[in-house]
């Protein structure tokens, strides 16, 4: 009987650690499983899109280059709220362009200096809409869960295409989170300064001079187009120029 017994007793502690260790990997599992459904969920709060004075680039003359800051460009500002229960991590920007041009210069005059601003994301001039344009750089942006934050991204003309006259630009940016879902925000109008001495942003109007009545009514009429395309959002600068433009409509 007692020999009965001690075996029975070494038989159940000789399971303990296989149950101890099934209990373990269960636990585990369920760890993993909950881990999982901690997910990102952005929310758009407040889009902005206005002039940032205090981008970096590049200034060339005929036989230099050096690179500058302090110059104007625009730059779209969002404001997320993340209500999931875990991490929201964008990964990549995506630029979806409808439209990328510069505006007829009337005057067509300009430094002797060709300055060009650097972008988060460049759109070039040379492609016809609609097109789009991806980040290379590295991106990584984290927004903890229940948090407010911001996302500025300078958005403008290619360095080699911005051209002596003003950029206009209608984008609609997308950003992609690390669990695969994409936030989109837009379509927005942009508008770069130009270096046109006759036409160009002077706080929060517009100095135009044009050689040729005629040749603004051009600039003006695609202003027009862009303010009518649906859900247009613009930009303080892009909102001014449409206005500066009204004797030309």
């Amino acid at each position: 009987m007692f020999v009965a017994c001690a075996a029975l007793l070494v038989s159940v502690i000789a399971l303990i650690p296989a149950w101890s260790s099934a209990v373990s990997g269960e636990s585990q599992a369920k760890t993993g499983e909950k881990e999982a459904e901690r997910r990102g969920s952005l929310e758009v709060t407040a889009v902005s899109a206005r002039f940032n004075d205090r981008l970096k680039g590049v200034e060339r003359a005929a036989d230099s280059e050096k690179e500058v800051d302090g110059l104007i460009g625009p730059q779209v500002d969002i404001a997320v709220r993340n209500r999931g229960s875990g991490s929201a991590i964008i990964t990549k920007m995506i630029a979806s362009v409808s439209v990328s041009e510069n505006l007829t210069s009337c005057a067509g005059t300009g430094g002797d200096l060709d300055i060009a601003a650097r972008y988060d994301i460049p759109i070039p001039t040379s492609r016809k809409p609609p097109f789009t344009v991806t980040t290379t750089d590295d991106v990584f942006f984290d927004v903890k869960s229940g948090e407010n934050d911001r996302l500025s991204v300078a958005v403008g003309p290619e360095m080699g295409e911005a051209g002596m006259s003003p950029w206009v630009g209608v984008v609609t940016l997308q950003f992609h989170d690390a669990d695969g879902t994409d936030l989109s925000i837009g379509p927005l109008a942009l508008v770069s300064p130009g270096q046109d001495e006759h036409f160009h942003p002077v706080g929060m109007t517009w100095k135009i001079a044009p050689r040729y009545a005629s040749c603004m009514d051009d600039n003006a009429r695609r202003v027009q187009e862009i303010m009518e395309i649906p859900h247009i959002t613009p930009s303080k600068e892009f909102a001014a120029l449409h206005r500066a433009l009204r004797p030309f409509r």
